[in-house]
This record gives structure tokens, C-alpha cells and sequence, in this order.
């Protein structure tokens, strides 16, 4: 399952569809329809990647207030410290300088563990399928 929730992410963040995908493809609750649509090509395509790295699939894009990352298909919580620095929820006393390099980071914290979906998603980022608490 987890293979196939990153690929699929992976194919729309990388072609730029997630912008125009709808919540049929990104969502996991009704809600999430509008957050989808925030995300604009252009945000997306500003510093976007999508990678593996150490055996993670990691991808994000924008930057500052919209920046959005995952790791695995799990959203990663970001926190702007300002011009294109970044802590995140698994980094939380480690500065990095953008996107990709808090995300790298915060994978080398996580070392083998897995990185839980946030109680409260960013609402400018998407949900993937699998984004979710359980029960």
C-alpha cells in the first residue's frame, strides 16, 4: 500500500496535476477539495522535487508560508523560521534551508521509523490517500 500511495503522489506532484486532480485523487475526507485547489501549478512547480532518499520517498514544493513536504506520502509538518529556512514537526530545534533539506533531515531524525499523519494537517497542502489517522 505504501508504494502505490507514493507513486501515485509522485506522478501527480512531478507531471503538475495535483493542482487540477481534485479531491478524487489527492483527498481522503470532503473537506480537502479546497485546500487542493490552493495549491496552484506555479506553487508546485516553485522547488519542487520528488526523490528517494535513504529508502524514503520524499516530495515538496513552495516556499515560506507555502511550502509543503511528505515523506512517504505523509504530509510533514513545516514551520517557516523565514527566508526559506524551515524547522519541522520531527526537526524541531534544527534549522534547514529549504524544502528539500528540512525534509532530507527530518528522514535522517526518523531514521527506520514511520512518520504519523498530523492531527491538523497544513490546510494549503493536500491529503494524500493514506494520510490519515487510523480508526
Amino acid at each position: 500500500m505504501r508504494n502505490n500511495v507514493t507513486l501515485a503522489a509522485a506522478v501527480l506532484v512531478t507531471t503538475g496535476l495535483l493542482a487540477i486532480a481534485g479531491p478524487a485523487a489527492a483527498a481522503t475526507d470532503p473537506a480537502p477539495a479546497s485546500r487542493v485547489e490552493t495549491a496552484t501549478n506555479t506553487e508546485i512547480s516553485a522547488g519542487a522535487f520528488s526523490e528517494i532518499y535513504r529508502g524514503r520517498h520524499i516530495m515538496g514544493w513552495g516556499r515560506d508560508d507555502s511550502a509543503c513536504a511528505y515523506i512517504d506520502g505523509i504530509q510533514l509538518v513545516l514551520y517557516p523560521v523565514g527566508n526559506d529556512w524551515y524547522v519541522s514537526a520531527v526537526q524541531a530545534y534544527e534549522q534547514a534551508h529549504g524544502v528539500r533539506e528540512i525534509t532530507k533531515a527530518s528522514v535522517r531524525t526518523l531514521g527506520e521509523l514511520d512518520l504519523f499523519p498530523p492531527t491538523e494537517a497544513v490546510p494549503h497542502c493536500p491529503r494524500f490517500l493514506g494520510d490519515t489517522l487510523p480508526g
